[in-house]
């Protein structure tokens, strides 16, 4: 029975080498999955234990683990980012752009997306580029297997068993990973359809919401404008009215009326 003991959660700096190793690691064809499968993250824990600067001990199954979770994030974040930028808003920088799809992904992920720092380094890699979009099933079958874990729950993936052997998962026959490829081809679509509509309403609401506003913006301007110009036609009579053959009472009181308006009048007008 493998010895099962908590490890110490992955930092910003590790993840970035981790990411580096990923990127600066290459390996020759070779035959046999499994064999080119462990001379590849072979070498690329190599080039982790080479490079880090941190005493955290790590194994080939948790930077495996890692990356897994790294990749998945930073797959369905590029993935929103891209949906951002189909939108075409006009006005909206780059930064803008970025800032929206965290937002995006916060909603549909429950969570942040917690691999800036990782997602800056492969974003203009073409590497990355390939890895993220090529379609070939035999590269699928050397990919390694992807934890049954959210990427929500990153900083807890290191608690896994360490010291036991990843096993790979067995090539499926053509036909079925054909069918399983299609399967997944299709839940995919329906996520990304089912996503685009959840954002659609969420824009046709907070445009109905903009609109509402401006509606009640307009309606107490017009609102004031009455009132000052009811003030107006008031203070015009108040101006005009004849104080002969009123009592003294009456005069002190439209005659200090009259001073007002007047101190009005002539007071700034403040912006």
């Amino acid at each position: 029975m493998g010895m099962h003991f908590r490890g110490v959660n992955f930092t910003p700096g590790e993840d970035k080498l981790r990411v580096s190793a990923w990127l600066n690691t290459s390996i020759d064809a070779i035959q046999g999955t499994d064999q080119k499968h462990y001379q590849l993250w072979g070498k690329i824990f190599e080039y982790f234990e080479q490079y880090k600067e941190t005493t955290n001990e790590r194994t080939v199954k948790s930077l495996t683990h890692r990356w897994s979770v790294i990749q998945k994030a930073t797959n369905k974040f590029c993935a929103t980012l891209a949906q951002v930028g189909r939108l075409n808003q006009s006005g909206m920088t780059e930064h803008d752009k970025f800032e929206k799809a965290k937002i995006m992904y916060k909603s549909l992920e429950k969570c942040n997306f917690q691999f800036e720092h990782c997602w800056n380094l492969l974003k203009d890699q073409p590497k990355w580029i390939g890895h993220a979009t090529k379609e070939d099933p035999k590269r699928r079958k050397t990919v390694s297997p992807v934890p049954k874990t959210s990427p929500c729950s990153a900083g807890t993936e290191d608690n896994a068993i360490e010291n036991d052997i990843i096993e790979l998962d067995r090539p499926i026959g053509r036909k079925a990973e054909k069918g399983k490829r299609k399967a997944l081809d299709k839940q995919i679509e329906e996520s990304v359809q089912l996503r685009k509509l959840k954002y659609t309403l969420l824009e046709e609401s907070r445009k109905k919401e903009e609109k509402k506003l401006h509606q009640e913006d307009e309606r107490l301007k017009l609102e004031r404008e009455k009132v000052k110009l009811a003030k107006k036609e008031s203070d015009q009579r108040i101006m005009m009215m004849n104080l002969n053959g009123m009592t003294d009472i009456q005069k002190q009181y439209f005659q200090q009326l009259q001073k007002e308006i007047m101190e009005e009048n002539d007071a700034p007008v403040l912006g």
